[in-house]
């Protein structure tokens, strides 16, 4: 098996450090071979031992011609991220780029073209795709266990803005693009378009600050959507907690439905289907593996990546996922700010 050479622009931001960890998890199938950062000083420090020995380049430029990079994987502040995504995919390289991506899904137009016109592979840190429970949620949906879809449902509940501290960047407008929607948030929504395979056509909000903290971005919101394939869905979320969390699915449809419950790993589903007619409904336990870096979501998340480079696959993304979610995001803004239902 060839090694895929993987490069980092930006060392520290976001979760650059736990995507470098599990690079390291994986030295058959991939290569940590050089590092561009800003402040080279300032991070290096802070880099373990197994990875002391990789290289700095000055520029993104001098990473991408001397390193031979076939993959670079970036995670900037979010002004910059189009920017240095597009320097790699114009030098011929194929892309990973840490979400939400852009301040605006506008930004991310040339990166599309240009990761299409050089035949290039992208992926991002959409790991949620690769937990197990969510590819059994997409196979029972795919097999018609559920038949017509009716709604779908998902709960984000994490911790407050005060244990965050509310001079971040991200709670920053124009730094971030919004608040929780923007950095958590787009999570969920691209986990309902790649469960059910189905686009969002329209999108209602209501968002507001409940922390009163001194911040331009929502800390709480509930958006509601209809999809193309005539389903509604809903996402209710904020930054609410002392530390603690809650995570909870839900789909339905004419013959069937799903409850996943993340915080416990447990998935149920009911399904009318002749083939589930022995046990129509059935409870799922399904632990996740206890693995490093950004666990075991983002070590298979970057092997299908690597993959991908080699020709043995897909991995499972285009620049369109993180345009899709950007837009139904900034739907909700709209939708917010107007008090009426936007349509994509």
């Amino acid at each position: 098996m060839r090694k895929v050479r993987i490069a980092q622009a930006g060392v520290s931001l976001i979760h650059a450090n736990m995507y470098r960890d599990t690079l390291m998890l994986l030295p058959d199938e991939v290569e940590l071979v050089g590092f561009y950062d800003p402040d080279p000083e300032g991070v290096r420090k802070n880099l373990k031992p197994d990875v002391q020995h990789v290289p700095f380049y000055p520029t993104l430029a001098a990473l991408l011609e001397e390193a031979k990079p076939d993959a670079v994987m970036v995670s900037t502040y979010m002004k910059e991220m189009p920017d240095w995504m597009l320097q790699v995919a114009e030098a011929g390289v194929h892309v990973w780029g840490e979400k939400p991506y852009a301040v605006h899904s506008s930004q991310l137009a040339p990166l599309a073209e240009a990761v299409k016109r050089n035949n290039l592979q992208f992926s991002c840190g959409y790991s949620w795709r690769f937990h197990p429970v969510a590819q059994l949620i997409k196979e029972s949906y795919d097999a018609g266990l559920l038949g017509k879809p009716y709604s779908i449902e998902f709960r984000f509940i994490t911790s407050s803005i005060a244990r965050r501290n509310p001079n971040t960047w991200y709670f920053k407008r124009a730094e971030s693009g919004g608040g929780i929607l923007n950095w958590l948030g787009c999570h969920w929504f691209d986990l309902m378009r790649y469960m059910t395979s189905s686009e969002v056509s329209k999108v209602s909000a209501i968002e507001a600050n409940v922390g009163g903290h001194d911040i331009d971005v929502e800390d709480a919101a509930a958006v509601s959507m209809q999809f193309t394939n005539g389903m509604i869905g809903s996402l209710h979320t904020g930054f609410f907690t002392a530390g603690d969390g809650e995570i909870s699915v839900g789909l339905r449809g004419s013959d069937g439905w799903v409850k996943w419950d993340v915080d416990n790993n447990t998935c149920t589903i009911k399904s009318a289907h002749p083939s589930w007619a022995s046990a129509p409904q059935r409870k799922f336990d399904i632990p996740t593996a206890n693995v490093g870096g950004y666990g075991a979501e983002g070590r298979d998340l970057i092997r299908a990546f690597a993959a991908a480079i080699r020709g043995e696959g897909s991995s499972r993304f285009t620049v369109d996922d993180a345009i899709k979610s950007l837009q139904i995001i900034e739907a909700a803004h709209e939708s917010a700010q107007t008090g009426k239902t936007i349509g994509l």
